[in-house]
């Protein structure tokens, strides 16, 4: 790899780091603050029937996800007209699909509530389910028409337009929420700010923002490369459905909708930081990746170090403070009903541990191995579903937090076995960073001590 080029991917991917993290940070503020005045104005069992309608909702788009964007990023035919009108036409045909589907969803669970299939008292047989359900969906409908513009951008680091975009639909999404709450304190309010965010967005794309439009177009050799990337993709995304919104949908049918409610604020905020690291792999280092094996891949180790050591040093930091504050920090932005997440959050938040061999599984999918990301979801999705309700039956709630968060490091043995074969294992490298998360625990003691 040249000096210019080093250069040149170094400063790129710096840029697209600031974007995606301002980015990051503003949608995570923005939603704190919606989330802080919602729970103000809706009851926690509103929020438990929408954790579950967002669980179906993502199910149905990772179970016919082949992998369309990071197809593009990693494609060498990501710039051409020809394979991105391809790409489009079956985006668009997919989410046409998805949305028909979510109405044979939405009435198989009108007719499980109707027959008492399902145990009453859960969120499965809310009576407001089935009708939330298709209106939800509509979001992943206007979301699948989107020009492939914006991957193309991401291929080439470039996330500027992109974090502004998110923003200003995320904007308009909040304002439409709150005005409906507060005329109609309903489910209704969750789900038109959803709805209004893809709305708002697909009007920026295709009108706000002038850029290369799709048109519909079937190319033989671009589907072979589409479904030949895709078809690994396409398992690994069901299994990473299953695995990382697998503790709600259990958990939807063992506990009530107002405690599933309590746990999704807990969920909420363990999550603001996994999906903030998740963007930052997406949007920055899968790209960045990509690059240097299309153009070096000796040096993959080096590049894969350079984004590893800062994003552990952070995720340890952030783990160990959440794990010994996660109480205070429930009781300092939330009313008294949602106390109980406090501890919920102490042990969730040992998640973030797991986080930082995301990173690890984006090296696999950069060098072409998606099967390895296949078999290591797999086998956490394979503990979560036997554990969790193994350890609800024998230590209740408690006992199912803690085997959530076993699952998530169930695979280490076989990650650090794929990284040797793969030559991505620095011994060092990996131990170095550990002694944060106890600093970052000495830190969070430090605010118990201010607020006890």
């Amino acid at each position: 790899m040249s000096t210019i080029h080093t250069k040149s991917l170094k400063s790129r991917a710096i840029r697209a780091g600031f974007w995606t993290i301002f980015g990051h940070g503003s949608g995570q503020f923005i939603r704190l603050a919606t989330n802080l005045l919602m729970t103000r104005l809706l009851v926690p069992e509103m929020f438990g029937v929408m954790a579950i309608v967002t669980v179906i909702m993502i199910g149905l788009v990772m179970f016919s996800d082949l992998g369309l964007r990071q197809n593009i990023i990693q494609s060498k035919r990501g710039d051409d007209p020809v394979f991105l009108d391809t790409a489009w036409t079956v985006q668009a045909i997919i989410g046409i699909a998805l949305w028909l589907l979510s109405i044979v969803v939405a009435l198989l669970f009108y007719a499980a509530g109707r027959f008492e299939i399902i145990p009453a008292g859960t969120v499965y047989s809310h009576p407001i389910l089935p009708w939330v359900i298709p209106v939800s969906v509509l979001a992943v409908l206007i979301r699948s028409f989107e020009p492939t513009w914006t991957a193309t951008a991401s291929r080439r680091l470039d996330q500027s337009r992109i974090t502004m975009i998110e923003i200003a639909s995320q904007l308009f999404s909040v304002l439409v929420m709150v005005v409906w709450a507060l005329f109609d304190r309903s489910i209704w309010a969750l789900v038109a700010g959803g709805v209004s965010a893809s709305m708002a967005r697909s009007f920026i794309v295709w009108v706000l923002i002038p850029g290369p439009r799709n048109h519909w177009m079937i190319d033989r050799t671009a589907m072979h490369e589409i479904f030949h990337f895709g078809k690994w993709l396409f398992w690994s995304s069901i299994l990473t459905f299953l695995f990382f919104n697998g503790d709600r949908l259990l958990l939807g049918g063992l506990i009530s909708t107002h405690e599933l409610g309590i746990y999704t604020i807990a969920f909420f905020i363990v999550s603001a930081v996994s999906q903030g690291i998740n963007g930052l792999l997406q949007n920055v280092a899968f790209p960045a990746l990509s690059e240097t094996v299309r153009n070096n891949k000796r040096a993959l180790i080096h590049v894969y170090y350079r984004f590893r050591l800062p994003l552990d040093a952070g995720v340890l930091l952030l783990a160990g403070f959440m794990f010994s504050s996660g109480s205070v920090i429930i009781q300092i932005l939330y009313d008294q009903r949602y106390y109980e997440a406090g501890i919920m959050i102490e042990v969730l938040s040992l998640i973030l541990i797991a986080t930082r061999y995301s990173l690890t599984e984006q090296c696999f999918m950069a060098i072409g191995k998606p099967k390895i990301m296949s078999v290591l979801t797999g086998l956490r999705t394979m503990v979560l579903f036997v554990s969790v309700p193994l350890a609800f039956d024998w230590f209740g709630l408690t006992g199912a937090l803690w085997a959530i968060v076993f699952s998530y490091f169930s695979s280490f043995p076989f990650t650090i076995y794929a990284k040797y074969r793969y030559g991505l294992l620095d011994k060092g490298k990996e131990l170095i960073t550990l002694p944060l998360f106890v600093v970052g625990m000495l830190s969070g003691y430090g605010l118990n001590s201010i607020f006890y």
